[in-house]
């Protein structure tokens, strides 16, 4: 996946699967992560929408929204499955499921913006 995040930051490892409603994304973190680390890690993943776009060059997380601890945060390695909600201009809004073994552990709402290499 395209992301400008380096070690120890980077925390999406893999697209592992992408159909026009869900995109599954393998996540690894150095040790168990905290809520913040997996809002980062959802974040990460929205890119998984945005691979086949050759003008986007960075997205900004704006804000999050109803995010949920479900479960504690016992592993090192989730798979955030994420939803694109709404697309409003340069904006979109996702939904996503922080999962391991079909348990969920986190859920929530996060908006990016999109920078195109046109508005720079």
């Amino acid at each position: 996946m395209k992301l400008p995040h380096q070690e120890p930051i980077r925390f999406v490892k893999e697209l592992l699967e992408i159909d026009a409603e869900y995109a599954f994304v393998s996540c690894i973190f150095p040790h168990s992560p905290t809520l913040a680390m997996v809002c980062e890690a959802a974040a990460q993943s929205s890119a998984a929408f945005a691979q086949d776009d050759k003008n986007i060059t960075m997205g900004f997380l704006v804000s999050l929204k109803d995010i949920e601890l479900l479960n504690n945060l016992v592993y090192d390695n989730y798979i955030i499955k994420i939803k694109r909600e709404m697309v409003f201009g340069s904006m979109s809004e996702f939904r996503f499921e922080l999962l391991n073994n079909s348990t969920i552990y986190a859920t929530g709402n996060l908006v990016i913006a999109l920078q195109d290499e046109n508005s720079k």
